[in-house]
């Protein structure tokens, strides 16, 4: 082995550990081919390394990530939209604003490699944001969106959406789903959650009827939101009229009625 690795150029001992960590999920045995990477001076590869913070952010080893990363010289675009999923994933929110600020101050050695954020890195930014209820910071975030040209990105969008809508700036949340080029399930159930969060019950059962296409989750939304606003009769009926349209009740939808069941004395239904 010694021999033959002696051989190799640091591109073929690159390519000899890519199947290995694509193969590996287990967090002991990737220490191991970290220490053997580290003897062979190939934790600079920023293909090997994204690879070994997938597998940290995947076990929860976050703070081995951390030092993974911050060994290395110059990270590539891959490797901080790696660093920047595994904090957020672990709820380290403040680490992933930190880590997407050293991205953009940080310049490369050669102007050609400069990097910029992707379609990949602002949803998590976003989530963040929202994990933090900051929507100063989630509106910094938007701009920065605008600024590189990825605002039309639907999940991105719907991303904002959720932050918007988690922060209680539904006025926001109201104003992007305006300019939104392509609305999706997941934004038109966002935007009635948000109205149902602050009881404008009214507003959410006119987005729910505008919708084209309700899915279990937008049935669910609109029950949830009628037992947590005291509207009992609204959520039973909503339940029954979900049903006569052919979608079938999951688990999720069951709980959300039972308050309303429970309120109305409704036994059977609730059986």
């Amino acid at each position: 082995m010694a021999a033959k690795v002696g051989m190799l150029t640091i591109r073929g001992l690159e390519d000899m550990f890519i199947p290995i960590l694509r193969k590996c999920n287990n967090i002991i045995y990737m220490k191991r081919i970290h220490a053997q990477m580290e003897k062979l001076s190939l934790l600079q590869g920023n293909f090997l390394v994204t690879r070994m913070l997938d597998i940290c952010d995947q076990n929860g080893e976050i703070e081995f990530a951390s030092l993974v990363f911050k060994s290395v010289v110059e990270p590539n675009i891959f490797l901080y939209n790696a660093m920047i999923r595994a904090y957020t994933h672990n709820h380290m929110y403040l680490l992933t604003i930190n880590v997407y600020r050293e991205m953009l101050r940080n310049p490369p050695l050669k102007f050609e490699e400069q990097i910029f954020p992707d379609r990949f890195t602002y949803p998590f930014l976003i989530r963040s944001s929202a994990g933090l209820l900051n929507v100063l910071l989630g509106k910094q975030v938007h701009g920065h969106v605008c600024k590189f040209g990825l605002k039309n990105n639907n999940i991105i969008e719907n991303s904002l959406m959720d932050m918007y809508v988690k922060c209680d700036e539904i006025t926001d949340a109201h104003n992007l789903f305006d300019e939104m080029t392509e609305r999706d399930v997941i934004s038109w159930n966002s935007l009635i959650s948000g109205h149902m969060k602050l009881g404008h019950v009214r507003k959410a059962r006119a987005l729910f009827e505008e919708m084209p296409n309700k899915s279990i989750v937008s049935w669910t939304a609109m029950i949830s939101g009628y037992t947590k606003n005291e509207h009992f009769n609204d959520a039973l009926n909503t339940f029954r009229r979900m049903q006569n349209e052919g979608v079938q009740p999951d688990w999720v939808s069951l709980v959300a009625i039972l308050p309303a069941c429970a309120q109305l004395g409704a036994l059977e239904l609730g059986k």
